[in-house]
């Protein structure tokens, strides 16, 4: 009869130590999942971060760009108004008008676009200016939402994993359960499977919290 008490005080134990574990599972998916939706929203923000910055420093590469092109223009039109073979009058005329011009191309390069982008084939290099600027934005804020999807598929991964884990544990509790039911030998069958299905879920919650 003291043996019997004992089993029936075994599989108790047993029964309950499962039960935690099944909270545990349940509590660590949760957090997982929610934890997970965290970090879509951190990289939907990061995302949108980044299309933000994108749009703006094409607009404004593209006034540097339409500003490069009026320096452009009135610096050849400079280099035209010198004529060899024009006289002493018309010369000085022409030289006047060309530093005026001049003037307007020096001051549109100091102002509304940086020369170092202009390449040494004289080309305004656009690319290297939207490169530069996001290069720039990526160091005031976090540009970079990839790491924050796969985080999220990370932890959804665990999450899934931890409520396969839910079913292994059930499986034990509906064996120990039987165990204390059962008055046949076969009793301790069912007890012997229940605890091998409570470390398996046990091995389980290890693996999906800190392996996956």
């Amino acid at each position: 009869m003291e043996k019997k008490s004992n089993f029936k005080s075994w599989v108790a134990v047993l029964t309950a130590l499962v039960t935690v574990l099944g909270a545990t599972a349940a509590c660590l998916a949760a957090v997982a999942v929610s934890s997970a939706g965290d970090s879509d929203f951190s990289g939907l923000d990061a995302s949108i971060r980044a299309q933000k910055a994108e749009i703006i420093n094409h607009v404004y590469a593209y006034e540097h760009y339409r500003a490069f092109t009026d320096y452009f223009r009135y610096n050849e039109l400079g280099y035209l108004m010198y004529d060899p073979n024009a006289d002493a009058e018309t010369d000085a005329r022409n030289a006047e008008v060309q530093d005026e011009v001049w003037g307007l191309a020096s001051g549109i390069s100091s102002v509304f676009f940086s020369p170092r982008y202009i390449n040494s084939d004289g080309q305004y290099d656009i690319e290297r200016e939207l490169q530069e600027a996001y290069a720039q934005d990526s160091q005031d804020s976090d540009l970079d939402a990839q790491p924050y999807f796969d985080e999220s598929d990370r932890l959804r991964r665990q999450s899934s994993f931890l409520t396969a884990d839910m079913i292994v544990l059930a499986f034990s509790f509906w064996f120990l359960t039987l165990a204390q039911a059962t008055e046949k030998k076969i009793k301790y069958v069912w007890a012997a499977l229940g605890a091998l299905a409570g470390l398996a879920g046990l091995a389980g919650i290890i693996i999906g919290r800190f392996m996956i």
